[in-house]
C-alpha cells in the first residue's frame, strides 16, 4: 500500500483535472448542481473503472513492463506532480500524456531498448492522443447541426425542453463517467498491471482479481479529487473556452463521452487489432467544446484560449519525463 500510495496520489490528481470535467459543462451551465455532479460522476467511475478498466490496464501496463514496486512508484508520483502543477494553473490537460511521459523518462533512466511491441503500443497511443479530440469535436459538430434541424422541425415548450435538457445532463454525465472510469482507470493504476500486488478475493460466488481491486483503489482516489479539486478546470472548460448554453453543454459532454468509451474497448477492424487505450477526457472534452464552437460559428472560439490549452498538452509529457528521471535515481 506504500508503494501504491504515488498511484493513489495520481488518481486524485487524475480526479481533480478530469473526472468532473464529464458534468463540468453541465454545472457552469447551472444545469446540474457541482455536489450532486461530483456525487454520480463518483459511483459511475468506480463502476465503470471495475467492469471495463483491465482492458487498458493492460496495454498501458504493456508500454513499460515494469517489474519493480520501486519503478511503478516513481512514474506514478512524477505523473502526478506534473498533473498536479498543470492543475494548480487551470489547465485541462491529459493524464495519459503524463503517464506515458513518466513511463518513456523511466525507460530512459533504465537505459533499456523500447521492444518492439511496446514501440507499436507507443505509437497507437500518440496516435489517439491527435485523434480523440478530432473526433470529439466532429461528433460534437454533427450532433449539434442535427439537433438543431430537430428543433427546427419539432419546436416543443420552453419548460419541457428545459426538463429534457436537465434528464439529458444527468443521463450523459453518468456515461462520461462510466466511460472515464472504464479508459481512464489505466492511467491511474495501470503500471502495478504486472506486479503481485493483491491475491483474488472471494466475495460469494464472485472473485475479485487483481486488476479489479486495483481498480477500485483507483476509482475512490479519482472520486476524492473530482470531490475536493474539480472546479477551477470546469470553470476553464465550461466558461473561458466557448460560451456554452444547456444544450451545447450537453452535445460537448456526450461526443466526449462516446470517444472516450470507444477507446476503452478492443475491437478488430479487418486484420488489425485496435487494443483499448487510455486517453485524455479532457482532450476529448475540449475537442468537443471545439466541435460545438465550430458548429456555432468559428467567431464563437477563443483560439488563444485553445492555444493556451494546447500548449499544456505539449509540456505535460515532457515536465512528467524530466521529473520521473530526477525522481528514480532518489529511489
Amino acid at each position: 500500500l506504500a508503494w501504491l500510495s504515488s498511484g493513489l496520489f495520481l488518481g486524485w490528481s487524475l480526479g481533480a483535472n478530469d473526472a468532473a470535467n464529464v458534468f463540468g459543462t453541465a454545472v457552469t451551465s447551472q444545469m446540474v448542481r457541482f455536489s450532486t455532479a461530483v456525487k454520480l460522476a463518483s459511483l459511475f467511475i468506480i463502476l465503470g473503472g471495475l467492469v471495463n478498466g483491465p482492458a487498458a490496464m493492460e496495454t498501458l501496463g504493456s508500454l513499460g513492463q515494469i517489474k519493480t514496486f520501486s519503478g511503478a512508484f516513481s512514474v506514478s508520483l512524477a505523473a502526478a506532480i506534473a498533473i498536479a502543477i498543470m492543475t494548480r494553473v487551470g489547465l485541462p490537460i491529459s493524464t495519459s500524456q503524463a503517464v506515458v511521459g513518466a513511463l518513456i523518462g523511466f525507460l530512459l533512466f533504465e537505459g533499456n531498448r523500447i521492444s518492439d511491441l511496446s514501440w507499436q503500443s507507443l505509437q497507437i497511443i500518440l496516435l489517439t492522443w491527435v485523434a480523440s479530440p478530432i473526433l470529439a469535436a466532429a461528433t460534437a459538430f454533427s450532433i449539434y447541426k442535427l439537433l438543431t434541424r430537430m428543433f427546427h422541425w419539432l419546436p416543443m415548450p420552453l419548460l419541457t425542453l428545459d426538463r429534457w435538457v436537465r434528464f439529458s445532463h444527468i443521463l450523459v454525465g453518468c456515461y462520461g463517467a462510466w466511460a472515464l472510469g472504464g479508459n481512464n482507470m489505466a492511467n491511474v493504476v495501470g503500471v502495478f498491471f504486472h506486479l503481485d500486488v493483491f491475491d483474488p478475493v472471494k466475495i460469494g460466488p464472485w472473485t475479485l482479481s487483481q486488476s479489479r481491486s486495483l481498480a477500485l483503489l483507483g476509482g475512490l482516489a479519482i472520486s476524492l479529487g473530482a470531490v475536493t479539486y474539480s472546479y477551477r478546470v470546469m470553470e476553464m472548460v465550461g466558461r473561458n473556452l466557448v460560451r456554452l448554453d444547456s444544450v451545447s453543454a450537453l452535445i460537448a459532454v456526450l461526443s466526449e463521452a462516446i470517444v472516450v468509451d470507444f477507446f476503452a474497448h478492443q475491437w478488430h477492424l479487418g486484420a488489425f487489432v485496435l487494443p483499448a487505450i487510455p486517453v485524455s477526457s479532457s482532450q476529448a472534452l475540449v475537442g468537443g467544446v471545439l466541435g460545438v464552437g465550430l458548429a456555432r460559428g468559428i467567431q464563437t472560439v477563443k483560439m488563444h484560449i485553445f492555444a493556451y490549452i494546447a500548449l499544456g498538452w505539449i509540456i505535460t509529457p515532457l515536465l512528467a519525463a524530466v521529473l520521473a528521471w530526477v525522481i528514480l535515481p532518489l529511489l
